[in-house]
């Protein structure tokens, strides 16, 4: 780990980590909660909805993935040789936070502004369209009420073996949330 130290409390303020430490596996609270949370229900029958239910709109694999109780989900090599593009992102220190809320906590947050979109978007987007492209959809479409979010899909990482058409649904109140971007 290379770290740029606060030479006072010699902590760091920057944490980057190497391509070769960067995980391997999801984290999934669920394992560490106290209690599950509530399944979410059908909208027609307001009754649990079980993975069959889910099926039509989402690819077996994040299905399984949202049903699961493992603490840690394996990571496809896909998804990480794109991963790899960007990623592992700095972590910082938020010192002038801390010290705002006078607090003995150490808070970190995650640049994310270092992807291809310029968010976390791709976090996720890019493992949703590896999951449908296993399953052999060739479609997909992606919402967005800020007007940007279809970046992560639209824009196909270079090199991949996988790609997907793709269309975006933009709310009808979205181009008076951007006009000014």
């Amino acid at each position: 780990m290379a770290y740029c130290l606060d030479m006072a409390e010699r902590i760091p303020n920057k944490i980057l980590l190497s391509e070769d430490e960067m995980p391997t596996q999801w984290y999934n609270v669920i394992a560490d909660l106290p209690e599950p949370p509530p399944p979410p229900l059908h909208p027609g029958t307001l009754e649990p909805a079980g993975p069959d239910d889910f099926a039509p709109l989402f690819p077996m694999a994040l299905i399984e993935q949202e049903v699961t109780t493992d603490r840690y989900i394996d990571i496809p090599g896909g998804v990480l040789d794109i991963y790899r593009l960007w990623r592992p992102s700095p972590l910082f220190r938020a010192h002038r936070l801390e010290q705002l809320l006078d607090t003995p906590a150490r808070i970190y947050y995650k640049y994310e502004g270092v992807s291809p979109a310029g968010s976390h978007k791709p976090n996720t987007a890019v493992p949703q369209a590896y999951y449908n492209n296993a399953e052999g959809v060739t479609k997909l479409t992606t919402e967005t009420g800020a007007g940007s979010g279809d970046r992560r899909l639209r824009s196909p990482p270079p090199n991949t073996a996988w790609s997907a058409r793709c269309g975006r649904w933009l709310p009808p109140t979205a181009p008076s949330r951007t006009a000014a971007r």
